[in-house]
């Protein structure tokens, strides 16, 4: 159906935005507010919601994509592809699973605390990593299971939120799900609030996925560091303390290298390959506790193998000392531990898990940066050519030296990213 327009929803989103910062308040503190309270949420939660029920109906109106009710039917043939539609529907479940709990308990903070942090994962994660499923001009069976399973999650995902955020919801409901059956409520309010069997949560995904986004998180935090956020890199190392987690990481090498701009991923069983560690007693909260023991505790760290000792710090564990007899409990407030990359790396590491990312160049990989610069620049004349999405262009340019030589290199992805038919 026609979308309405995003100033028409605006003016819904005003009181839309009163509630939704009043539910996520913590009633035991004042609630502060005002114009900058209120623009804050909006641009927090309400935009970025519309921009992806924005971005599918564009793309869905583009393609002539109409719902048949049976997004389960259509699992992308892509198995990269159909896991991250599996997690992101197990996601919408887990979701309803805990704001359900949370509403049986009139609590409505932790209620919009885990609905927001589904948004956070449909339009940072899923959507992201799925535009290129709605870019490409065939409508194969790959892209019929994107538009299928963002389909279904933004229609529950509506359901979920009605209460909190009626105008907007009504919406959206109204031409997601009016707008093409007729034999549904009238309204998103007349519809039973979603429910399931918990049994039915496929928790090894939504734990594998959990680390990936994670370690993909540190992995680009560690690039935040070179100063190189844009430039293609070698080679990034991640640590992990189980097998599982290592086998998990293993299955998704391909998404972590994309997501964190490098050319390989290698997954380390020793933290020791990427830093070494220094444990220094934190004198400001051990100094009184401790007393004249303080000296013997110190002592006592120094003793510690490092790296284990930070990896149980990092994963919210303490050590356990015995100091002339005295059994002492040291937690990540007690203890400061240093980190030193080693051999060049740019490290980034919490909760267990360690990335380091290796920032020296290749001529190779310098070449590949321009490419992406350039990509960039060129979509951004799409849009100021006032393109639609879908257009194709033909791209001509004029250039010799390295610079041409990138041009033939890299043509087949310069096509694919802007939609050109023709290179000349």
């Amino acid at each position: 159906g026609n979308m309405i327009e995003f100033n028409e929803a605006a003016e819904k989103m005003g009181a839309d935005t009163m509630r939704w910062l009043f539910a996520g308040a913590k009633p035991e503190q004042n609630l502060l507010f005002g114009y900058h309270r209120g623009d804050e949420t909006r641009r927090r939660f309400l935009i970025p919601l519309w921009n992806v029920y924005s971005f599918f109906v564009t793309y869905a109106n583009a393609d002539g994509w109409v719902p048949d009710g049976t997004y389960l039917d259509h699992l992308s043939p892509v198995e990269g592809n159909a896991q991250l539609d599996r997690w992101i529907v197990a996601r919408l479940d887990e979701t309803t699973l805990n704001v359900r709990a949370a509403l049986d308990e009139w609590d409505a903070e932790r209620a919009v605390g885990n609905l927001e942090l589904l948004l956070d994962d449909l339009s940072n994660w899923y959507v992201r990593r799925s535009r290129r499923r709605f870019w490409k001009s065939e409508t194969d069976e790959d892209k019929q299971a994107a538009y299928a399973t963002l389909y279904h999650v933004l229609v529950e995902f509506t359901k979920l939120l009605a209460p909190f955020i009626p105008f907007v919801t009504e919406a959206m409901y109204q031409n997601l799900v009016r707008s093409v059956r007729e034999d549904v409520p009238s309204s998103v309010h007349h519809t039973f609030y979603p429910s399931l069997d918990e049994s039915s949560l496929d928790h090894r995904l939504l734990d594998k996925m959990r680390l990936a986004i994670y370690a993909a998180a540190l992995g680009r935090s560690a690039r935040g560091t070179t100063g190189k956020l844009r430039q293609p890199l070698a080679t990034a190392k991640v640590f992990v303390g189980t097998q599982q987690q290592r086998d998990d990481l293993l299955e998704l090498a391909d998404v972590l290298a994309e997501e964190i701009n490098v050319k390989e991923i290698e997954i380390v069983s020793e933290v020791g390959e990427l830093v070494s560690y220094r444990l220094m007693p934190n004198n400001r909260s051990l100094g009184p506790k401790l007393g004249s023991l303080f000296p013997a505790v110190r002592d006592a760290l120094g003793a510690l193998d490092p790296a284990n000792a930070a990896a149980v710090l990092q994963a919210g564990g303490t050590l356990e000392l015995v100091i002339d007899g005295q059994r002492i409990s040291l937690g990540s407030d007690d203890v400061l531990v240093q980190t030193e990359p080693l051999g060049g790396l740019a490290v980034a590491g919490e909760k267990g898990v360690t990335v380091a990312v290796d920032p020296h160049l290749t001529s190779e990989l310098i070449r590949e940066g321009y490419v992406r610069d350039l990509v960039r620049g060129i979509n951004d004349m799409r849009k100021k050519a006032g393109l639609d999405i879908s257009d194709r262009i033909e791209l001509g340019y004029v250039a010799d030296g390295e610079v041409a030589a990138t041009f033939e290199a890299f043509a087949e992805f310069i096509n694919a990213e802007t939609l050109t038919v023709n290179l000349v």
